[in-house]
């Protein structure tokens, strides 16, 4: 399962093993691939590659099916704090165990855009996370800080979350 940026056609094989992996009908995957492109019509899909970064976590470069099913469990039914685990992951941009303001930026951008916002959005949305989060006040924002905030403000926690999109 590898990060193909050619992979947007749903063939017969790719629907049998959606079909095993997600215990999900035919009829219902052809529904949420309909919905997903109609949806997702001119939107910067790069919100996928960070997504795929935060699942591949032996960074291999391709996603195994432990990988797949862990990520999925949590993302769907899992725990909140650890459906932020996921969340902050997606983030971390440069892997450094830090969210700073450039890369909280550019993961708001791409969710604005999908939700329909503007870039004005984004950056208030940039602004509140980063003054609202960082309780230490050193600009950059720790694991516990994102995942903590996230669990106290559900609203802004609810529009940081890719998985909700």
């Amino acid at each position: 399962m590898g990060n193909q940026q050619n992979s947007s056609t749903l063939t017969e094989k790719k629907i049998e093993v959606l079909m095993k992996t997600s215990g999900k009908t035919e009829n219902e995957i052809r529904q949420w691939y309909n919905e997903f492109c109609a949806e997702n019509n001119n939107i910067d899909h790069k919100i996928t590659d960070h997504i795929f970064r935060a699942f591949d976590l032996d960074h291999s470069g391709t996603i195994d099916f432990q990988e797949f099913l862990i990520a999925y469990i949590i993302t769907t039914t899992g725990p909140k704090q650890q459906k932020f685990e996921y969340v902050f992951e997606v983030y971390d941009i440069d892997d450094n165990q830090l969210i700073d303001k450039k890369e909280a930026r550019k993961i708001l951008s791409i969710l604005c855009r999908i939700f329909g916002l503007s870039e004005d959005d984004a950056k208030a949305y940039t602004d509140t996370l980063m003054l609202t989060f960082d309780t230490n006040n050193d600009k950059v924002l720790t694991r516990s800080e994102f995942i903590n905030g996230c669990l106290y403000d559900s609203t802004l926690g609810h529009m940081l979350d890719p998985f909700t999109v």
